[in-house]
């Protein structure tokens, strides 16, 4: 048994004073995952990670480690989720929730009996460890297998509990196992590269889903185009554009005629040092020129001075889906969907022959007018 002496030597009232923050916690932790499933709000995110971080803490103050080291290893998970390192999912959700109803009934009996069975801390941190190491598209998966691993853990059975440990032990050989690459297996640059642009999306304005349907535009237009442009350069320089805004701060979003030159010259390095990673490998030095040339304007007045023609035509495809991207939630905020998206293609027809070519715009346009993928994000 976990030695919770120190905790035994409270006083009553101040121990069910501990269990009543510990089920209020509890409750604010359901109500941020009941907002998360629906909706990805970073405050949310942030009154998890502060729930989690306060229960671990009362723990400690109390005397209960075991209890508080179990918590600090959720707390680890929900930092990953704060950071922007993996985006919330349900089955996170889940798996802590689990987890801190399991803890009520440690609490509970720590109470009333004046013990906690090892085993069961072991069980738990076993289980938080297997979460917490598995990769961003594993995840999910990991924790429905921990949860099946978990079974028979609400039991008072010694028995049940070493077979819950031989699971996870088990769930942890496995898991080594399939993490070993085999000699031969091919790396894809393009889901790597949409991992990467996940993952820088998830700390922005953007909604989960709002980068693939963006991405969607863009080959929309391409194609209407007549693929003018490989689609795997696109992709490429769609989801490395905004790269090198995680290295290089600034608050420039886009570069208007109006821009001092510090602003200009700020958001040229930032294009520039997301070009850099694709000039790494000559496979991709057409969505390096893509990223580079996505500032270009149509009559010429851009930072490189190209117009017309000499503008790489993907460059003037993701300059327009970026630039409506931007207007519709500026304008999202005080209208509705649809007059948010009318007013958002008036702002691109004013910029016809100017910023962008009358082409694209045409194309847009009828994109909208068919609303062949839905323009709203």
């Amino acid at each position: 048994m976990t030695n919770i002496a120190e905790f035994n030597r409270l006083d009553l009232e101040l121990k069910r004073e501990f269990y009543t923050s510990f089920k209020e916690a509890m409750e604010e932790l359901e109500r941020c995952f009941s907002r998360l499933d629906t909706k990805y709000d970073q405050e949310t995110i942030n009154e998890m990670f502060r729930a989690v971080h306060s229960v671990k803490g009362n723990s400690h103050m109390v005397f209960l480690d075991s209890v508080a080291e179990v918590c600090h290893k959720l707390e680890d998970i929900a930092d990953q989720i704060r950071q922007g390192d993996y985006l919330y999912t349900p089955a996170q959700g889940e798996f802590m929730t689990f987890v801190f109803a399991r803890l009520e009934q440690l609490i509970a009996e720590a109470i009333s009996l004046g013990s906690i069975p090892d085993i069961h801390v072991e069980i738990l941190l076993k289980g938080g460890s297997h979460v917490y190491d598995a990769s961003l598209s594993t995840r999910d998966s990991v924790i429905q297998t921990t949860l099946e691993s978990f079974s028979g853990i609400l039991t008072n059975s010694e028995d049940e509990s070493e077979q819950v440990l031989k699971r996870l032990a088990q769930q942890g050989r496995g898991a080594v196992q399939a993490s070993v690459p085999e000699v031969n297996q091919s790396f894809d640059g393009i889901e790597f590269m949409a991992s990467v642009a996940q993952r820088v999306s998830s700390q922005s304005i953007q909604q989960p889903g709002d980068q693939e349907k963006l991405l969607s535009l863009c080959l929309w237009l391409n194609d209407r185009l007549g693929s003018v442009v490989d689609e795997d350069q696109l992709r490429a320089a769609f989801y490395f554009q905004t790269l090198g805004a995680r290295f290089v701060s600034s608050p420039v979003f886009d570069i208007a005629l109006r821009s001092a030159s510090w602003e200009k010259n700020k958001a040229l390095e930032q294009l520039e040092l997301s070009a850099g990673f694709l000039k790494l490998s000559n496979q991709w030095a057409e969505a390096a020129e893509i990223i580079l040339q996505s500032y270009e304007r149509y009559d010429g007045l851009g930072p490189l001075g190209l117009k017309e023609d000499e503008i790489n035509q993907g460059s003037m495809i993701i300059a327009l889906i970026r630039y409506y991207q931007q207007c519709y939630f500026k304008l999202k905020k005080d209208h509705k969907v649809k007059i948010a998206v009318s007013k958002s293609l008036s702002r691109i027809n004013s910029e016809e022959s100017y910023r962008f070519s009358p082409e694209i715009v045409l194309l847009f346009n009828q994109m909208v007018h068919s609303d062949v993928l839905g323009v709203s994000l």
